[in-house]
């Protein structure tokens, strides 16, 4: 019986490899004034504009959090989009209608289901946005739904262009901006090492990038990946280590949400295909609010030509193992894993297991738990459900793993 490997990546893969990836880098880096954070002053970087990146200055502002994952700043785009549009926000208390129509109000002078003053921080900054996008293009004299479109496209645009910071951020660290044939040697040697760990695909341990010249050609370094070839990888990151090597795929690899460009970043660049967005199933549990689709990763996939390359290895008798490294397992992806775990009849395949590997440090135990049991509630039979977990430990289908 053939057996494959569908191997999930999360941003810890790229941690792990020695890449400053993480929201908190990244905020860090490009958003907040470190220097000025020093002598006691909380205040953007130099030059820094946008709404996003105000708003996550105000959360900073807020909490004084710098511990964020990437799961939070997608919690943050979904708490934003539903306090304008329902008022529904931890931030934004006993507000019974959206932030925008609430703005809206306020500007036409008519009476108001709140008083602004009671407003503090983060909901302040909101309703002020929306104040003065409203007077910039005077919306007043639109109808509020048409109004409330342009504001969705507004913050759209203004999404996409955090994400294309983001894409100059983290391809700096990979490739010297100055020199495009300058790679970052410890982050590429570490993530080739890994992967062959994950997978088993090579014996031979790489020390640096020179062992890749051993080869002496491309096609001698995809032999190296050749065991490769009945693995799949499915990941969460931007970044895609076989472009970076100049290499073709020698397996089956999709970025789930977009990836690097190729190009060389400047400041104006906009090729990035950096999604950031929130779960499809938020999305469609407001069906009645269409617009809020344009904030769906899912919706804006259907747009890349790159989503229609076949992903997963096939459910036809085959001996599929599904393994997670670096992976939070958060809910903002959940919809990936229960249509992945639907794919495969998790319950009744016994031919499927899965493998969640983890570094010492960095157990997700609980994470795992929740995740199985959430998938459980989905099943028709809701008994079944209910021992899922049960069942697959039973069966040998469940490891967790550390990885050395």
């Amino acid at each position: 019986m053939k057996s494959s490997q569908l191997l999930i990546l999360g941003n810890g893969f790229d941690v792990h490899c020695g890449l400053r990836s993480t929201y908190t880098d990244f905020f860090r880096s490009e958003i907040i004034d470190t220097i000025g954070e020093s002598f006691g002053r909380k205040q953007l970087r130099a030059g820094v504009r946008g709404f996003w990146e105000s708003l996550l200055f105000e959360y900073y502002d807020v909490y004084d959090k710098n511990d964020y994952k990437w799961c939070d700043i997608e919690t943050i785009i979904k708490d934003t989009l539903w306090s304008i549009y329902f008022g529904e926000n931890s931030s934004v208390k006993n507000i019974d209608r959206g932030l925008y129509m609430s703005s809206l109000n306020f500007f036409t002078d008519k009476p108001q289901s709140f008083d602004k003053d009671n407003l503090k921080n983060i909901g302040k900054f909101l309703f002020d946005y929306c104040l003065d996008f409203i007077t910039l293009y005077h919306l007043n004299v639109l109808s509020p739904i048409r109004g409330l479109d342009l504001l969705c496209e507004n913050l759209l645009q203004q999404l996409n262009n955090l994400e294309q910071r983001f894409c100059r951020y983290l391809k700096n660290q990979i490739i010297n901006p100055d020199n495009e044939k300058e790679l970052n040697e410890k982050y590429i040697v570490n993530s080739v090492n890994l992967l062959a760990q994950l997978t088993g695909f090579v014996c031979y341990k790489f020390n640096k990038l020179d062992d890749f010249i051993v080869f002496q050609s491309k096609k001698c370094l995809i032999d190296v990946f050749d065991n490769l070839k009945d693995v799949h990888i499915l990941s969460f990151n931007y970044t895609a280590l076989f472009d970076i090597l100049g290499v073709n795929k020698p397996c089956a690899y999709n970025n789930v949400h977009g990836k690097l460009c190729n190009n060389i970043c400047t400041k104006d660049c906009n090729a990035s295909s950096v999604i950031f967005g929130i779960d499809d199933n938020l999305i469609q549990s407001q069906y009645f609010k269409s617009e809020l689709r344009l904030f769906s990763k899912t919706y804006r996939k259907i747009f890349n030509d790159e989503y229609s390359i076949k992903t997963l290895p096939s459910n036809n008798n085959n001996r599929v193992q599904i393994k997670f490294y670096g992976h939070s397992l958060s809910k903002a992806d959940y919809s990936y894993f229960q249509s992945i775990f639907d794919y495969y009849d998790l319950y009744g395949n016994s031919n499927v297991s899965l493998v969640f590997y983890y570094s010492k440090g960095y157990e997700q135990h609980d994470d795992i738990y929740r995740l199985i049991s959430e998938y459980g509630k989905s099943l028709t039979n809701k008994e079944q459900g209910k021992n899922l977990i049960h069942k697959l430990l039973l069966e040998n289908r469940l490891r967790i793993q550390e990885v050395k």
